[in-house]
């Protein structure tokens, strides 16, 4: 397949040169309010910018050269605006800043919230109805590095880490568009990615030459279109129907068996919960009286493949919505009587839709590699290479 086969609209995006300096505005921290921060640069020279409301530069506060070694700044939100100080020293009050390096390999850690992180790229810091709002503009590439450590960082395997690096690049380029309205890209959170640093721990050096190595590549369907590039932790050993979970029957995200995902991670996992609380939680959701019958029909619910709804006469109850409000590692179990509890005797981790990453793990430990992983969990699809080469 070749690119010009994409919509008109994805090709002016991700032509060969607009790729190679793509840029992403992701709003850091995202999942909690931000009051204050400490930004600290850990190496090369930089600017920091004040920026008008569309984002124009309108001065420089301050440039930091490698033989400053005071590098740290303390930023609060304030009824007058963003306060700025260096050490002790104010610098005055912004609407909004921006710490620029001189390339994308700059390095800023940041604090906010008791917690702290590290990113490449420049960190641009807005002050939106009394919170701050921290956006890292950082490359496409090393955002994916960031991801890939963020959500899977943990098992040092590399055609896994190449397969993460494909879905992480192709969700990222197909919500690109996802919070436009709001000044930025994507979140940092499960609600995008989970992009909690660059990389920058023990896997560091693996996952970045998986990066390389399938630089510009992505995922997509028959009509060519970035695929929806959901994982989980396990499936179980099913894979689950996309419409199981999201109402939507998508082609590419069907059930399927997966040998895999058995016996490995974090495949198994058992919850009590109280004999009357069960019952009484399905016979409410259902309308259905909590009798010897029902209840023997709820303990029959064995799934020996995976099942989207217990159905007991002519009702149904979607096992998502068992699984949110007994908050339930998956939909995939069976029940048992112990005394006065119910004992679910579970399988798999997550939604089941996608790439299972521990049974990704699995193949790739036994030779597969990433192409092999990723057609395995997606049906139908093909890698494209963004700028007309052949895959690594």
């Amino acid at each position: 397949m070749g690119i010009f086969r994409l919509s008109i609209v994805f090709i002016l995006l991700l032509s060969s040169t607009v790729i190679q300096a793509l840029d992403l505005r992701v709003r850091l921290f995202s999942a909690s309010e931000v009051n204050e921060t400490i930004i600290t640069t850990d190496s090369i020279d930089f600017s920091l910018l004040a920026l008008n409301s569309e984002g124009q530069i309108i001065d420089t506060i301050y440039d930091v050269f490698a033989a400053d070694s005071l590098r740290t700044f303390y930023l609060s939100s304030t009824p007058q605006g963003l306060a700025l100080k260096r050490g002790k020293q104010s610098l005055g009050l912004y609407k909004r800043l921006l710490f620029k390096g001189l390339d994308s390999l700059q390095q800023f850690r940041i604090k906010a919230n008791k917690r702290e992180r590290a990113y490449y790229g420049d960190i641009e810091i807005e002050l939106r109805s009394n919170r701050l709002y921290l956006i890292n503009r950082v490359n496409l590439e090393l955002y994916v590095a960031g991801v890939v450590e963020s959500e899977a960082g943990h098992v040092p395997e590399l055609e896994f880490f190449k397969a993460q690096a494909v879905l992480a690049r192709t969700f990222a380029l197909k919500n690109i568009s996802k919070h436009a309205k709001e000044g930025y890209n994507l979140k940092d959170d499960v609600s995008s990615q989970v992009y909690h640093s660059r990389a920058h721990y023990t896997h560091k050096d693996l996952i970045e030459k998986a990066v390389a190595l399938t630089r510009d590549t992505i995922l997509v369907s028959t009509d060519c279109e970035p695929i929806l590039s959901v994982f989980h932790a396990n499936s179980g050993g099913h894979t689950v129907n996309s419409e199981d979970v999201w109402l939507r029957a998508i082609d590419y995200l069907q059930s399927a068996d997966d040998s895999f995902s058995i016996g490995v991670g974090s495949y198994s996992w058992t919850k009590e919960i109280s004999k009357e609380r069960y019952f009484n939680y399905f016979s409410k959701m259902m309308g259905v009286k909590n009798d010897l019958q029902f209840q023997k029909a709820l303990l029959n619910l064995h799934q020996d493949g995976r099942e989207s709804h217990f159905k007991y006469d002519g009702r149904s109850l979607k096992l998502t919505k068992v699984r949110h409000d007994f908050k339930l590692k998956s939909t995939y179990f069976k029940a048992e009587i112990k005394a006065d509890k119910i004992i679910l005797n579970g399988y798999g981790y997550g939604h089941g839709v996608g790439l299972s990453q521990d049974g990704a793990i699995a193949m790739s430990k036994r030779g597969f590699d990433y192409r092999e992983i990723l057609k395995f969990y997606f049906q139908s699809v093909e890698l494209e290479s963004l700028r007309f080469r052949k895959h690594p």
